[in-house]
């Protein structure tokens, strides 16, 4: 094996062209390291700390309101279409009481030596009646849902 001056040298690939190629690399990966840097930063900014808790369908519209809390994670009763979902589950007027004690029921299961909470959120169009939003308070209350949020969007 030689080693000195003559170990980089070739006659097929001149020095020169083996430097440019490599100052072209360099380059490429500052500029890489430059659209990381800022799609991070990007990411970051957009980033939300409290996740998606409401998934919206298409055709819903919250209500709009000034100031709001944030959102945390509880139980989420939808009003979607007529139809009533409890945590994704379709229930009717008649049966939401009873879904709602099952789910407090299993809250006390995971949680023994806490005191239930009483927190929902209801999801509802902005265009809902009030009868029927009524209906679904009086079955909230009834199963010891007490402190009710509103899904609403911020003007």
């Amino acid at each position: 094996m030689l080693t000195g001056m003559i170990e980089g040298q070739s006659t097929i690939t001149p020095r020169g062209a083996k430097m440019k190629r490599q100052i072209a690399a360099d380059l490429l990966l500052t500029a890489l390291i430059d659209a990381f840097s800022i799609l991070v930063i990007f990411l970051l900014m957009n980033f939300s700390s409290t996740g998606d808790i409401l998934m919206i369908g298409k055709g819903q519209e919250l209500p709009k309101a000034h100031m709001a809390d944030v959102l945390e994670r509880n139980p989420v009763i939808k009003v979607e279409d007529g139809k009533i979902f409890v945590e994704d589950k379709l229930v009717n007027a008649n049966t939401i009481t009873a879904e709602l004690l099952e789910l407090r029921k299993k809250y006390q299961e995971l949680h023994p030596n806490t005191e239930f909470p009483g927190t929902a959120t209801i999801q509802a169009d902005r265009r809902v009646k009030y009868d029927f939003l009524n209906q679904i308070i009086l079955g909230m209350n009834q199963a010891g849902y007490s402190d009710i949020k509103f899904a609403v969007v911020m003007k």
